[in-house]
């Protein structure tokens, strides 16, 4: 009996603990509110909500459930924070942020889910998202999900920079269709396409300008895949051509360095004074690091664009060594681009996704120089080691 007795007890204390950690789980995973936190403001734009309305300003802070509108000539940039990072409201555009909420506990879990109701955004997922995290874009053409992504969502077209998006049309019976970067959707298309040049250049240079006002301290990560993305499209474009691919990712690697470094010092010169010495700071350390930048991304791209094209390893090394040597030089820099050019080479296989892997570790400063603050001991934060980029430049193109 008294065994009995013990085991009573300590099944009813078991019960007790198992129902206090199942409050415990229960309060931690409650969804908490996410925001958007207005970090630049041109032109006019205005914001509904269920508080009311009126003109949005920089510093406002909109929550779930509002609507933003931008007239002619103007555009918002946000910053939604663990939510998805940047996102940039066009002109004459009107989006609703339908869903902003995450849950924090051995993960942080997200749902995001905006929706473009007339004109065009932009987003900038930066920080990876977990498994588990949501990140939706509806428009009238279908619902895009996303993640780790840059984007351009309209009402007519989705376009992908890099990562992938898997888009539903509303017209296609409830079909996914996958958009890995460098292509675009169209509505009444059967699959993605290829997106040309100076729309993915165009998408780029405003990720940029928008990222430097909602997180200045990533901007030298986003800037090198970019670049990287930019010149594996231009080398492919090349190689399957017939062409010379370490010519073509060095020409695309360092135009778009120039154009991606002046996004970020206009984006400097018109910044509010809080975010000024923040972006200016960035701006400062990209023109000083444009050689290995435009360097590591020249090989990167010219090994991706032969392999895709059917070349073989020391093919595709060659032509990275090539297209770095005519950036650069410098044999240090040269060596430190063939190195990270190495891994992308390594995994790309033809007539599949290519993968280009960036190196996101901050670049030393110039001798006697100290290093600007980069703000890697933010929470969410992720400047250190390696991101992988997923573009395919000749997808759609069969």
């Amino acid at each position: 009996m008294k065994y009995s007795g013990r085991r009573s007890l300590f099944t009813i204390g078991s019960a007790v603990l198992a129902a206090a950690w199942l409050f415990a789980i229960n309060t931690v995973q409650a969804a908490s509110p996410g925001a958007a936190v207005v970090k630049k403001v041109v032109g006019t734009a205005t914001y509904t909500d269920a508080r009311g309305g009126g003109a949005i300003k920089e510093n406002d802070i909109l929550f779930q459930g509002a609507t933003i509108t931008t007239g002619a000539g103007s555009y918002v940039d946000l910053d939604l924070g663990v939510n998805g990072n940047a996102l940039r409201v066009e002109a004459d555009s009107t989006l609703a942020l339908n869903k902003l909420e995450y849950t924090k506990a051995i993960t942080t879990v997200t749902d995001t889910q905006v929706e473009v109701k007339k004109g065009s955004a932009v987003s900038n997922v930066i920080n990876k998202l977990s498994k588990a995290s949501k990140y939706e874009i509806k428009t009238p053409a279908g619902v895009a999900g996303i993640r780790g992504t840059c984007v351009r969502s309209s009402v007519i077209s989705i376009t992908c920079l890099i990562g992938t998006i898997q888009f539903t049309p509303v017209a296609g019976g409830g079909v996914m269709i996958t958009i890995n970067g460098g292509n675009k959707f169209t509505p009444g298309a059967l699959a993605a396409v290829k997106a040309g040049t100076a729309e993915t250049s165009s998408l780029a240079k405003t990720a940029t300008s928008l990222t430097a006002n909602a997180a200045a301290a990533q901007v030298a990560q986003v800037v090198q895949q970019f670049t990287a993305a930019l010149a594996a499209d231009a080398a492919a474009d090349a190689a399957k051509a017939g062409g010379n691919a370490s010519t073509a990712s060095a020409n695309a690697a360092k135009a778009a360095i120039a154009e991606l470094v002046q996004a970020v010092t206009d984006a400097a010169a018109q910044a509010s004074p809080q975010m000024k010495a923040a972006i200016q700071a960035v701006a400062q350390t990209l023109t000083q690091n444009s050689e290995s930048m435009t360097a590591n991304a020249a090989a990167s791209g010219a090994g991706i664009g032969v392999k895709v094209t059917g070349g073989t390893d020391a093919q595709a090394s060659a032509a990275a060594n090539s297209a770095a040597t005519s950036v650069s030089n410098n044999p240090t820099v040269v060596a430190d681009a063939n190195r990270q050019a190495a891994p992308s080479i390594v995994v790309a296989q033809q007539n599949q996704n290519p993968t280009i892997v960036v190196d996101n570790r901050p670049p030393p400063p110039p001798p006697g120089q100290q290093a600007p603050p980069t703000g890697n001991n933010q929470p969410g934060t992720q400047n250190q080691g390696t991101t992988v980029i997923f573009v395919s430049p000749t997808r759609g193109e069969e």
